[in-house]
């Protein structure tokens, strides 16, 4: 039986070199871009608390730099799935194509569908909520740390609207369930608002609710993906 060759790996490894050359060329670009855009992005960013403040010399350069680098991946990463994307469908049979574009696009819309919520839901909710308990000091947020909240929620909450295509991938190599799934729906859905409530804290009722509507939504989306994509019991 012949073994791999190291000459058979030349040219994709070639290949990815090239395309990670350009998808890194593509970004930096991207970072120049939104280097000149940086006070719009702060001025829209920052609605929720008004006013940021920076407390050393350096923290101006830094900031622009942060946001510049943060809001270029932002837009970028849809080319960043499309080179991988470009260098792995070769080696893929038709139905492995049209399966995994699907899981790319599909993961790639939750993703941005849960980010936009957290920017324009979730983050203004949540930082107003924070702010209720500063009656009686002088609040004077941290640019750089206000930067790092806006961030990290944005990310968290497009991993957390990737529930269909986990559970979907979970469920094609038969590790859930459909019926377990719908069991253990009312434990489910009382966890998600329990854990809505823990990462968007508000005490608004209405307010939790809208939040925890579109997960409970993607977790009923869920059991569909499941029930479709789950090997069939013989017999």
């Amino acid at each position: 039986m012949e073994g791999w060759r190291w000459e058979d790996w030349i040219p994709h490894l070639e290949e990815l070199r090239v395309r990670l050359i350009r998808a890194i060329i593509v970004y930096l670009l991207a970072v120049a871009i939104m280097w000149f855009f940086h006070s719009q992005i702060m001025d829209f960013i920052s609605k929720p608390v008004g006013e940021l403040y920076l407390f050393n010399v350096q923290d101006p350069f830094f900031v622009r730099l942060k946001v510049a680098f943060m809001a270029a991946l932002f837009f970028t990463f849809p080319y960043f799935l499309w080179e991988i994307w470009r260098f792995v469908e070769p080696a893929l049979y038709p139905h492995e194509k049209r399966a995994a574009a699907l899981v790319l696009l599909s993961a790639l819309i939750l993703f941005y569908g849960g980010a936009l919520m957290s920017i324009f839901v979730i983050i203004p909710r949540a930082v107003k909520f924070l702010l209720s308990f500063s009656e009686g000091f002088t609040t004077m947020v941290n640019a750089n740390q206000y930067l790092n909240f806006v961030f990290w929620s944005t990310v968290i909450f497009g991993v957390v609207f990737e529930l269909p295509v986990a559970v979907g991938i979970l469920a094609k190599l038969g590790i859930v369930r459909s019926r377990l799934l719908q069991r253990r729906r009312r434990e489910i859905i009382v966890a998600i608002v329990i854990l809505t409530a823990v990462i968007s804290p508000t005490v608004d009722m209405f307010s939790l609710l809208l939040m925890s509507l579109p997960l409970i939504a993607l977790f009923e989306v869920s059991i569909w993906v499941a029930k479709t994509l789950e090997p069939k019991e013989k017999g």
